[in-house]
């Protein structure tokens, strides 16, 4: 089972809100195309969040099926604009029952094990460190301490659940997914960063930048973690391979 992450698909929902006056031409047509021709049905994808424009559960039918209708197991995570996501795990869990390929989701501090992966993880928010960034409906949000302390909370909760996955399962390879930046291009820690480096997991992926925002995030090795930016414009709207079937479990 190969590792593969998309972020920010932004699927139109029944609001039919299109990408084009973003420069996305024919989305998610492309994206759908360079899934289907990279991932086999036997690969895990990470999908890290800003999945679709809906504002209700009711409204992202349509784009959960477009996710469904793709190769490959699924799990999501929650994004900033994911509205129709919702405060109830159970709910969800109704939500995406008609759509087995997506096998499960991170949620408020959980952890999920899909051998040979353990995945944690948690939506993040833009800390102080963050350079100055673009706004506007697909820039980024203005930093708060009160969401980086909940998020860092969520972050720490599901990392202290997925340590208890793996004293159960220690050949798991430890994964880590956000949708917002852990880090930035500059490097300094943020209240996420030394967590997520602790876990020592082979792979950190995040979204949320696009644009001209797209440089503001650090990518490469820090603190011994991968870090990986996967939001659909920064991957060439093309899922990417995190890890290869057989992945180094790491970790200490």
């Amino acid at each position: 089972m190969r590792l593969f992450a998309i972020g920010d698909l932004h699927l139109p929902s029944s609001r039919a809100k299109d990408m084009e006056r973003f420069g996305w031409t024919g989305h998610p047509g492309p994206l759908a195309a360079a899934w289907d021709a990279l991932v086999r049905p036997e690969d895990l994808v990470l999908v890290v969040g800003d999945i679709s424009w809906a504002t209700k559960p009711h409204e992202a039918a349509a784009d959960l099926g477009w996710i469904e209708a793709r190769p490959g197991k699924k799990v999501l995570l929650k994004g900033n604009h994911d509205y129709w996501w919702g405060d109830s795990a159970n709910k969800l869990r109704q939500l995406l029952a008609p759509t087995p390929s997506i096998v499960g989701f991170l949620h408020n501090g959980s952890a999920l094990a899909v051998p040979p992966y353990l995945l944690a993880g948690s939506r993040l928010w833009t800390t102080a460190e963050a350079p100055p960034l673009p706004g506007g409906e697909m820039g980024d949000v203005p930093a708060s301490p009160d969401y980086v302390l909940r998020e860092a909370t969520r972050l720490s909760r599901s990392l202290e659940e997925a340590r208890g996955l793996l004293r159960r399962q220690p050949q798991l390879t430890r994964v880590v997914a956000t949708h917002f930046p852990p880090l930035y291009a500059g490097g300094v820690p943020t209240a996420f960063s030394p967590l997520i480096e602790d876990f020592a997991p082979a792979v950190c992926v995040y979204g949320h930048l696009h644009g001209p925002g797209i440089s503001a995030g650090f990518v490469g090795l820090h603190g011994g973690v991968r870090y990986v930016l996967a939001s659909a414009d920064a991957a060439g709207f093309r899922p990417l391979q995190l890890l290869p079937a057989e992945a180094p479990a790491t970790g200490g």
